[in-house]
């Protein structure tokens, strides 16, 4: 979901503390993080809602994150956590967002393999009201290949429930595989990975089969004798829509609404002291569809800060 990836741009620190419990057999790891941003975005836009303005508006965002984390051994671990961020524009309030998101993680560690499973919620509010819930329940499987590479596969089933626009509700199910490769001592990483989706809406015209390509890199380096990451990424994702006919007093029409989506982002975080970072971050964005509203060119520019603890 393009609306849960918001872009965020200058931040403000806060400090908070870390907690960790510790005994001989178990661990429990408390950490967060807390920040504030502005960001410019040339094309405002709702993608569960086909709302493209294409108008350009700046606008600031506040986020906070929590996560506990308990290693009950050496090979079980149970994790769980929170993240709230605002996004208010200072022309176009129609867009302003908040989202709360959920997420609980078990995994357990075999000789060779790791399995998990993982339960995310998802309530998205646009101008003050809620518009949109989400769930979503995965099964993971990650194994090392080599030393340097591992393999990620995952299932997943969803579930999307719309406040008033019931005929875009729906559930889905997909897969996904990720390969990372690591090298100069895991300062830098290589990532591609492969998705495909199903979907089922209430309304036949919002069903549709996806297939995506998801690559990137990053590299840490010292720069002026401060910790920096460069960070490079390309994504595609084609949705294939089903064809509904629709029969009017002209006569009958096929809705036909298929997508392309290509997405490169460019980014540079610097660490300034201890959890504290700047980052600048800058997205441009190829939408195409059959709709032609629904077809436009995006760039989204940030610059932000942000404490981690």
């Amino acid at each position: 979901m393009k609306l849960l990836i918001c872009n965020i741009t200058c931040v403000l620190a806060c400090t908070s503390s870390a907690l960790v419990w510790a005994d001989n057999q178990s661990e429990f790891v408390f950490s967060g993080e807390l920040g504030a941003g502005v960001v410019h975005n040339s094309a405002l836009s709702v993608d569960e809602l086909d709302d493209v303005s294409k108008q350009s508006d700046s606008g600031q965002q506040l986020k906070g994150t929590i996560q506990g984390q308990w290693n009950i051994n050496q090979q079980a671990k149970l994790s769980s956590g929170y993240s709230y961020s605002q996004q208010n524009y200072n022309q176009y309030s129609q867009y302003d967002l908040a989202l709360h998101q959920l997420n609980a993680d078990a995994s357990y560690k075999f000789s060779q393999i790791e399995l998990g499973m993982r339960f995310d919620a998802a309530n998205a509010r646009l101008a003050g009201d809620t518009f949109l819930d989400f769930q979503q329940v995965s099964v993971y499987l990650g194994k090392f290949l080599q030393p340097n590479t591992f393999l990620r596969t995952s299932v997943k089933s969803k579930d999307k429930s719309f406040t008033n626009l019931t005929e875009r509700d729906a559930r889905g199910v997909g897969a996904s595989a990720d390969l990372f490769h690591f090298v100069n001592g895991a300062q830098t990483m290589l990532m591609l990975g492969l998705s495909t989706e199903k979907e089922n809406a209430q309304d036949n015209q919002f069903d549709y089969w996806a297939a995506g390509i998801n690559s990137k890199v990053t590299h840490k380096f010292n720069v002026f004798g401060l910790d920096s990451k460069v960070g490079l990424s390309w994504r595609y994702l084609k949705k294939d829509y089903d064809t509904v006919q629709v029969t009017g007093l002209q006569g009958t029409n096929e809705i036909e609404r298929d997508e392309n989506r290509k997405v490169l982002q460019v980014n540079w975080e610097v660490t300034l002291l201890e959890g504290l970072s700047v980052k600048t971050e800058f997205e441009h964005g190829d939408y195409q569809s059959q709709i032609e509203s629904l077809t436009y060119q995006q760039n989204v520019a940030s610059l932000g800060v942000n404490y981690t603890f």
